[in-house]
């Protein structure tokens, strides 16, 4: 069974979120999400949003970006307990395209938070190169601390730029 990506419409959200993995449901529940609309919130306000899916299982994560202002974004994404099968597609789609389309469209900065314990979460967003910017305490509605994870574009072409040299360094050998 392979993952497919493909632009999220409204269906595919609600889907994926009738079926959250429990992490992502706790995280979502201590943003002050509303459930019932997020789906028609997204896409009013979407940069664009991208979803995972199996053609068998259906729709397995969403992805995507709203604006802050000029020059920032939000990142978000939100899955089902399926969501394993479908970060190395994601990974690879993200790199190749999302992190050209925020350049080469004048974005320098994306954030995202996610609570503070969510391991899964930080070995994502380094995968993407995002970093950690700080933990918020207090900041869910129940008082839940959060971690602050930021994209910058001045560090992307650093990592980038590593990481061929590094690729470079590899085919030598």
């Amino acid at each position: 069974m392979s993952i497919d990506i493909a632009n999220a419409d409204r269906g595919m959200i609600h889907a994926v979120l009738d079926n959250l993995r429990v992490d992502d449901w706790t995280e979502m529940m201590a943003s002050g999400v509303d459930f019932s609309t997020l789906p028609a919130v997204i896409m009013r306000h979407k940069v664009f949003a991208f979803c995972a899916f199996d053609y068998e299982d259906g729709p397995i994560a969403i992805w995507g970006l709203v604006t802050r202002r000029p020059g920032v974004g939000a990142g978000f994404a939100f899955g089902t307990d399926q969501w394993h099968r479908a970060v190395i597609p994601m990974l690879r789609q993200i790199r190749g395209f999302v992190l050209p389309f925020l350049v080469e469209n004048g974005y320098h900065r994306v954030e995202a938070a996610a609570l503070a314990r969510r391991d899964d979460v930080r070995r994502f967003m380094e995968l993407i190169g995002a970093e950690p910017e700080g933990l918020l305490r207090g900041y869910g509605t129940g008082g839940q601390d959060f971690t602050a994870y930021r994209w910058l574009k001045d560090e992307h072409g650093s990592a980038s730029a590593n990481r061929q040299t590094q690729n470079d360094s590899h085919t030598a050998h």
